[in-house]
């Protein structure tokens, strides 16, 4: 595919000439602001050839560069070569961001006009570039429709299967109790109305799902739109795609997908949008509808964040279910192993994925599952998986989830492969530590992530290192794996939202550390947050109760590092592993675990 990456980004600047922009933005994301794209909107992978969930191309008249962060500067490093696009290594030292070389090129040339399409582009983000351009005396311009739509000839076609309908026992609440409350969110905020384009957000609300729309979500492209008397779906096939079980909605009204521009321009009264949740351009067609525009975080990103107690339920069924399997799959490993039997990346990934559809409800994997050896464990989110042999002495970092039942699942383990080194054992611990202050830590009620992001890489930053990922994300009860609006991050990353945590939201913690050439640590649970009330306190905390248990390595522990409170956690952590794994092995399985954690 490379070969042709060139003569795709020329015809793109043929179609730039023509509607006079000297500079063309590609995002990442698609008119749903999805993570993980259907595979005929992954329009930057199509002119770049870059893969990664993350990373915006910017084609300028004669250079073309892809901005992305250290999650991928190795796998980008890979995947453009030959391409002629140029990596930005954003989060490096002294490397430029997307909005700075925006910014510095049009003070370069003066007049300079960037083209994007307003549809597949956060407000926030819109507005940002705009603010920077003019600045420097440039200008932002909405170009109506894709331009890179045209050079895609053999697009793949959307899906239109049938959408699944949500057991109401795993969801908590019906549609109709949710509009319910997003109608009072709304009105308490002054508006009428809400456009959403957030995919999980509406099958959220509807309790809704799909198999095959989007890579690993089990949402499904659409758009709605909710005022005080109906609640207007968009989909293609409109009302074809419904569930025959689906739960009644009051006041819903279905729409071909295609229509909702020509809605919006319909539409008036005061209308909410969330700037980092919708598009410029639906906000543009709400302006120009008349609309009064109400900025706000979206009530159902919010409702969505706090689970209920079902979904609660669900998060912790399906969580011990995939803990069973990577326990399950572990154990094989190590058992290979010491038998002398090789074992590649995806011959681990096989046996894994194997595991995973065994388990009741199983509804597919919630992201590409990453089994890296040795030097590939440095690339972030390393996904090729290939016949790669696991060698003694490498570590193997595995990192997996599932949707299974009303619950979605995200857990990261690494590993020795037969005896390792020193140096292995020192970072495996540090990390370890790391992940240990972050979820042992009682925090109070309402702080955003960034306390615990500390936490986490305290032990890494007394050692000189550091990680170029975030520490933490929300996780949606059989919804997408990366969830809003709360994250766990350094306070300024790309990452961190400052949105505060709360009882009932659920979330992962994964520091690590990564070294070219040598391979990566990542050690990931799923935690729900709990309040408490501390003796004495007048205020209400939370704590970090985790769902998911899977032992650590042993071998990889360098006990000399660890102080009592954190030995006493992993003891607890390993005690949790045995009472609850224990009933769901098989009996050689269970022997093996109490064997391997003493």
């Amino acid at each position: 595919m490379i070969e042709k990456i060139p003569e795709r980004i020329t015809a793109l600047r043929a179609a730039m000439l023509e509607h006079g922009v000297d500079d063309y933005l590609v995002t990442s994301s698609d008119e749903h602001l999805n993570e993980y794209l259907p595979l005929w909107r992954a329009r930057r992978e199509f002119l770049s050839g870059f893969t990664g969930s993350a990373g915006d191309l910017l084609v300028g008249k004669e250079d073309a560069w892809l901005y992305t962060d250290g999650r991928y500067h190795l796998q980008a490093e890979t995947e453009l070569q030959g391409s002629g696009v140029s990596l930005m290594k954003v989060g490096e030292e002294d490397a430029r961001t997307l909005l700075q070389d925006v910014e510095q090129r049009a003070k370069d040339r003066p007049g300079l006009v960037l083209g994007v399409d307003p549809m597949v582009i956060p407000v926030s983000v819109a507005e940002a570039l705009r603010s920077a351009l003019k600045r420097a005396g440039g200008q932002l311009k909405e170009v109506a429709g894709n331009l890179v739509d045209p050079i895609w000839t053999d697009r793949p076609t959307p899906a239109r299967s049938r959408l699944i309908a949500m057991d109401t026992a795993w969801a908590g609440r019906s549609p109709s109790e949710k509009v319910h409350q997003v109608r009072a969110d709304l009105k308490a905020v002054g508006a009428e109305s809400i456009a959403v384009v957030k995919l999980d957000q509406i099958a959220w609300l509807l309790n809704l799902r799909s198999k095959d729309d989007v890579p690993y979500n089990p949402v499904f492209e659409t758009f709605l739109f909710l005022d005080p008397e109906a609640v207007h779906v968009f989909l293609r096939g409109a009302g074809d795609r419904l569930p025959d079980d689906a739960e009644s909605v009051p006041g819903l009204v279905v729409h071909e997908y295609a229509d909702y521009p020509g809605f919006l321009a319909g539409t008036g009264g005061r209308v909410m949008i969330d700037a980092a949740r919708t598009t410029a351009g639906v906000v543009s067609a709400l302006k120009a509808a008349g609309c009064d525009i109400v900025r706000g975080l979206s009530p159902l990103e919010r409702q969505k964040a706090i689970k209920n107690e079902a979904e609660q339920a669900a998060q912790l069924r399906a969580n011990l279910a995939a803990s069973v399997v990577k326990t399950r799959a572990l154990l094989w490993l190590r058992r290979e192993v010491t038998n002398g039997n090789q074992v590649t990346e995806e011959s681990f990934k096989d046996r894994l994925e194997a595991l995973y559809c065994e388990q009741k409800d199983y509804h597919g994997l919630s992201f590409n599952t990453i089994a890296a050896t040795g030097p590939h464990g440095a690339i972030i989110h390393y996904g090729a998986c290939d016949a790669t042999p696991l060698e003694p002495g490498h570590l193997f970092l595995i990192d997996s989830g599932a949707h299974i039942g009303g619950g979605t699942t995200d857990d990261t383990r690494t590993v020795a492969v037969g005896t390792v080194d020193a140096e292995s054992r020192r970072a495996y611990t540090l990390v370890l530590k790391g992940h240990i202050g972050a979820a042992r830590q009682v925090i109070p009620d309402g702080s955003n992530g960034s306390a615990l992001d500390a936490l986490a890489r305290a032990p890494l930053w007394n050692a000189g290192l550091n990680y170029d990922h975030g520490t933490g994300h929300g996780v949606g009860a059989w919804l997408c794996v990366h969830e809003g609006p709360f994250s766990i991050a350094e306070r300024g990353s790309r990452t961190f939202t400052g949105e505060p945590l709360r009882d009932g939201a659920v979330s992962s913690i994964e520091p690590g550390y990564y070294k070219a050439g040598w391979g990566g640590v990542r050690i990931e649970n799923l935690y729900v947050y709990r309040t408490v009330e501390p003796d004495g306190s007048s205020r209400k905390f939370l704590r970090l109760e985790p769902i998911t248990w899977i032992p650590f390595d042993p071998d990889l522990i360098d006990d000399t590092l660890l102080n009592d409170d954190e030995r006493t956690w992993i003891a607890d952590y390993h005690q949790g592993c045995v009472e609850r794994l224990s009933p769901l092995l098989p009996e050689m399985e269970r022997y093996e675990l109490q064997a391997l954690i003493g």
